[in-house]
């Protein structure tokens, strides 16, 4: 519950316009993804094939916000094998979906299957904690 205290119409308008345009930001909405995409590359860290010479792919998956956003208030997030110069995360889909000559071997789609039954209950908390902050701002005590 959102309790608080104004002096008039015009501050109320102001406030609750402002309030809406934080709540649809980047400051809102990337730190909740971010921090709830991070479960899902844990598990795709953990169920990875390992090779015996390192690097390997396990290393490579990254949470990162994707550098093209159409729009205010639309963030999004990738979570996947880091395609960094250097970085062996280009093998990934080539053991998860096999080759000519290479049976495939898959660990992405069985471990974001897995993960999408708590995404929701996640990101509505992470954003939750994300609200309340931003509300926090707009707010103030009886």
């Amino acid at each position: 519950m959102i309790t608080a205290k104004w002096t008039g119409l015009e501050e109320a308008l102001r406030n609750v316009e402002a309030l809406g345009h934080d709540l649809a930001s980047d400051e809102v909405l990337r730190p909740a993804l971010l921090k709830t995409g991070a479960p899902l590359r844990d598990e795709f860290e953990r169920t990875s094939p390992r090779s015996n010479v390192a690097p390997h792919v396990a290393d490579s998956f990254v949470v990162k916000a994707s550098k093209h956003e159409a729009e205010f208030g639309r963030v999004t997030v990738l979570v996947g094998p880091s395609t960094a110069k250097g970085s062996v995360g280009f093998i990934a889909p080539f053991l998860e979906f096999g080759t000519s000559k290479m049976a495939a071997r898959p660990w992405i789609r069985p471990a974001f299957d897995a993960f999408r039954g708590g995404f929701a209950g996640a990101l509505t908390d992470e954003l939750q904690k994300q609200y309340a902050r931003v509300v926090r701002k707009y707010t103030r005590a009886k």
